[in-house]
């Protein structure tokens, strides 16, 4: 499986001058436009973080569900 990489890149054209592109290999698995380079970075710090909140919170609640 390839890795997972987070790189926020310029945007001519698009909505915003820069965005945030995840990749699996050659293939984007996630984009969205961002106003400035240190936003998107923040942005990305942030989304991952939540990701792993999210899993947490998961794991917590499957196990309150065993008996």
């Amino acid at each position: 499986m390839a890795y997972v990489t987070g790189d926020v890149v310029p945007n001519p054209g698009g909505e915003g001058p820069f965005k945030v592109v995840f990749k699996q290999g050659e293939t984007i698995i996630a984009e969205w436009p961002v106003d400035s380079q240190k936003e998107g970075e923040e942005e990305m710090v942030s989304f991952i973080k939540d990701a792993f909140e999210d899993d947490e919170e998961e794991d917590d609640d499957d196990k309150g569900d065993r008996k």
